[in-house]
């Protein structure tokens, strides 16, 4: 027994935890109405109400029969929602009801039944699908021909197409299926009795889809259907638990799709295949560059989405060539059974095989299973007409191709009589490529023989006859017709390749915009306007960018200019809360006038993409499809780089913070500490030894207390000043003041706090120039810068103070003889609490003077730098204010 690779056990793993993360299932299948499997599921309701579960009924339907609606009574159940439809009053299951109460389990019947317009959802599983996401399990019923993988089948087995289907990858992924059978002859003696349908409806039903016939064959359907499940559930169980099974080969299936064609029924074919096997599967279109109408693409839409819910994965191939373009898939992934239809019955020239043909002989080891459309089995004597133009191509080519011909040949017997006939064939070839190059392949090649023909009729001896005399005219028409017919579709090969190429040119230089725009969006807002401009561009429609916030509250980018229905505000809700489309060519409120795509991260709607269609606009192409998922990938990224850049700048502003809190903290803990203990152990030495001291002793421990307390009070004013400065409440009350004066005050100040230190002031100037300031800041700052260098210079070395005049500038130097200051370090000193000096010299220091220093000088003006002593060791301070006293009064 081989064990499962890793890949399919982390698979399984993830299926089981995504079911125990959701509500449960439970289909109760049957093969036909009138089984019993409304009465089955309320049964088992009971039971499960009976072992004190929380059971409510959402919506049951009993069709009028009496044990039916005796279980049900025995039961609790939700009210119906009263809908509107046509002046019509009509009930319907309360999707909101049913989320607000929340039991354990709920009941709702009937699978596979279309809501009413006006409901939230189009169909009645999407809204089982909500319940099971909320949590809560749900008992639902379903009859075989629902499904969409036998929708094909049952139309042959019943001649009856059902309109209402169910996904297989829903019905797949429930958590359990009880199949509820009656042998056809029960059911056919029920019908009869009036026990499925009323009396005056049996026998209708009896002669078309309740036959013997086809009741054993829906039969043979639903067990197979019940069977497949438990199987599967079976593999996933070993798988997830290690246990590899030998007995399960896992092919890879392959399934081509066109849009020329309504391949849908191929899709559900190969789901059944895939189901049947046990293999994964893919649905392939490739796109050779042709133009596609609204139809085509509207069906290869249909076709595609319908893959999408069978479970399949989608791909989009491009290339000139589909045979080319799929061979190397096919290799690349080891495919080794390949779906196709059989395409229309038309006559291929001898050379030219279909594809199937192509596929079956390229020597690959390869199924390829070939499939007609039901019910397109079409005779060429039924319809000849059609056949013929299914061969002909775009007919408008062929109009135009005349015209050219029409345009070309009095065009050459005009210039007959200048050119050679071999000149004037190149008139026609111009024709034919032109045709091929716009129309394709077939008009091209219809042109060259009219080309031929009007050459030969006009141009070539004897005129106005198809007979030919000269040798030349004949070879010149041989040439033109050769040249015609193998030119023309090497035109539309071009045209395919161009078209194609063009298109890829689009996809790369649109998301090469996108990317180098949203490289340089550095916040949100400059993200969603550059993603809805680019994809408004590409759609053609205003496209919007809506972000939930908090309280349920949206935030719309662009701003909308007019508010949304109530139904546009409901798929929009829908799309951020579940994280899926809706809207517009959706199943989910589809009568919006808008379609909305999902920007995920983290599997959650991080923000939701807003079309607004502006009346019946054309579908959009598989090509915007993908180019605006890309985008929106694109997008993902970048939202989640600019909320890692926020949060990075976020986690730095509070680390930054919390230094900044961890040095005041240090600083007020160390250097305010100091003073105060100066102080109260010189008020406790007063009261506990006064009859002891002396006068003098006395006398020195009131001046301790008083030079502690100038301390303390210059500590504190400093960091009231720093906060004045950051918040920019410092005001500033200016007057004349004299140089002198303020320099003067702030040595003395200094003297006061030092009385050891040595200053020499010099100045080149008679009279001292006079400053138009706030003269106690300027005195502030210089004192800072004074106790600066007292506190680092070495005793008896004097502080030298300087005063220069330059340029309209007063420049006050202030040098000292202490150790210096490091290069390094020489615009740091002026941060907040950034000290220098460790160990004992960082004592008596909070590192906020210089930094004071400089927001008050800068407050009026001037600037303070920091270098080295012009001679001998030290630091020169220079604090430089404007003496431009007009301008400064007129800035008052």
């Amino acid at each position: 027994m081989n064990s499962p690779n890793p890949t399919q056990q982390a698979d399984a793993i993830l299926h089981r935890i995504q079911q125990n993360g959701t509500g449960k299932l439970t289909v109760f299948l049957g093969a036909a109405p009138g089984v019993g499997k409304t009465y089955a599921m309320l049964s088992a309701a009971q039971e499960s109400m009976q072992r004190g579960v929380d059971v409510l009924v959402g919506l049951v339907e009993t069709h009028d029969r009496a044990d039916t609606q005796a279980m049900l009574d025995a039961l609790p159940q939700l009210p119906r929602k009263a809908l509107e439809y046509h002046h019509t009053s009509l009930s319907e299951f309360d999707l909101d009801g049913a989320l607000a109460r929340k039991p354990a389990l709920i009941l709702v019947d009937e699978l596979a039944h279309t809501n009413m317009p006006g409901s939230r959802h189009k169909r009645r599983y999407q809204d089982i699908e909500e319940l099971l996401n909320a949590g809560i399990d749900v008992y639902t019923t379903v009859n075989i021909q629902h499904l969409v993988s036998v929708n094909d089948l049952v139309l042959q087995i019943t001649g009856v197409r059902v309109r209402e289907t169910v996904p297989d990858d829903f019905f797949d992924n429930a958590y359990e299926i009880r199949f509820v059978d009656l042998p056809p002859a029960t059911l056919i003696e029920r019908l009869q009795q009036g026990k499925v349908y009323l009396p005056e409806y049996a026998r209708s039903a009896l002669d078309a889809f309740f036959s013997a016939s086809n009741l054993t064959a829906l039969r043979e359907l639903a067990m197979k259907k019940a069977i497949e499940h438990v199987d599967a559930s079976l593999l996933c169980e070993l798988d997830a638990s290690a246990k590899g099974t030998d007995y399960v080969l896992k092919d890879k299936l392959l399934v081509l799709i066109s849009n020329n064609a309504d391949h849908q029924y191929l899709v559900r074919i190969g789901r059944q295949i895939a189901e049947r096997r046990q293999v994964p599967w893919a649905v392939v279109w490739v796109d050779t560059g042709k133009p596609q109408t609204q139809a085509k693409r509207k069906r290869l839409n249909d076709t595609l989405a319908l893959a999408v819910e069978l479970g399949a994965k989608t791909e989009v191939l491009r290339g000139s060539n589909t045979y080319q373009s799929i061979l190397p898939y096919i290799e690349a992934r080891r495919i080794n059974t390949v779906l196709v239809g059989a395409g229309q019955r038309r006559r291929l020239l001898w050379w030219q095989k279909r594809l199937y043909q192509r596929l079956v002989e390229c020597g690959l080891p390869l199924e390829v299973t070939v499939y007609h459309a039901p019910g397109t089995n079409i005779s060429p004597s039924h319809k000849p007409e059609q056949l013929a133009r299914s061969g002909l191509g775009d007919f408008r080519g062929h109009l135009f191709g005349l015209l050219a011909v029409a345009l070309a040949s009095p065009l050459a017997i005009l210039l007959q009589s200048w050119l050679s006939s071999g000149n004037l064939v190149l008139l026609y070839v111009m024709a034919v490529l032109t045709i091929g190059l716009k129309f394709g392949a077939r008009p091209a090649m219809a042109t060259a023989i009219w080309s031929f023909l009007s050459f030969n009729f006009f141009l070539t001896a004897p005129t106005y006859s198809l007979n030919v005399y000269s040798q030349d005219d004949i070879a010149t028409l041989i040439f033109l017709v050769s040249i015609g017919i193998l030119s023309g579709p090497a035109a539309s090969r071009i045209r395919h390749q161009f078209l194609l190429l063009r298109e890829s040119n689009r996809f790369a230089e649109t998301l090469r915009e996108v990317a180098q725009a949203l490289s340089v969006a550095d916040d949100a807002n400059a993200l969603w306007r550059t993603v809805t401009g680019k994809i408004s561009a590409i759609v053609g429609v205003p496209c919007y960018v809506v972000l939930p916030g908090q309280n349920g509250e949206k935030h719309y980018i662009p701003a909308l200019d007019t508010p949304l229905s109530a139904l546009d505000e409901g798929a929009v809700d829908w799309s951020l809360k579940q994280g899926k489309s809706a809207g517009r060519h959706t199943d989910t409120l589809s009568g919006a006038a808008l379609s909305t795509f999902v920007v995920e991260q983290d599997n959650q709607a991080a923000a939701v993409i807003m079309l607004q269609w502006r009346g019946a606009e054309s579908q959009l192409s598989p090509f915007d499809r993908e180019l605006i998922q890309a985008i929106l990938q694109q997008s993902a990224n970048t939202w989640r780089r600019v909320q890692l850049v926020s949060d990075l700048e976020s986690a730095r502003v509070k680390t930054e913070m919390e230094q900044l809190r961890s040095a005041l903290l240090s600083s007020v803990s160390h250097d305010l500490k100091s003073p105060l203990s100066a102080m109260m152990g010189a008020a406790e030495s007063l009261k506990v030894l006064n009859k002891q001291l002396t006068d003098a002793d006395r006398d020195e421990l009131l001046d301790a207390i008083m030079q502690e307390s100038r301390r303390l009070d210059s500590y504190i004013q400093n960091l009231l000043d720093m906060t004045r400065l950051g918040h920019g409440t410092l005001k500033i009350e200016r007057d004349w003041v004299s140089v002198d004066d303020i320099i003067g005050s702030a040595v003395n100040r200094l003297k006061r706090y030092f009385p050891a230190v040595v200053t020499e002031y010099q100045r080149q100037l008679e009279e001292p120039p006079l400053l138009y300031v706030h003269a106690a800041l300027v005195e502030q700052a210089l004192f800072n810068i004074l106790e600066n260098a007292a506190r680092f210079s070495p005793e008896g070395e004097p502080i030298r103070i300087s005063l220069t005049v330059n340029e309209q500038r007063s420049i006050i130097a202030i040098e000292d003889s202490g150790p210096g200051i490091p290069q390094n370090q020489r615009e740091q000193i002026f941060d907040m609490f950034y000290v220098v000096a460790d160990g004992d010299q960082k004592k008596q220091n909070t590192g906020m003077g210089l930094a004071i220093c400089k927001g008050m000088i800068g407050a009026h003006g001037g600037t303070v730098r920091v270098g080295e002593r012009t001679m001998g060791t030290g630091t020169r301070f220079e604090v430089e204010l404007p003496l431009d006293y007009p301008a400064l009064q007129m800035s008052q």
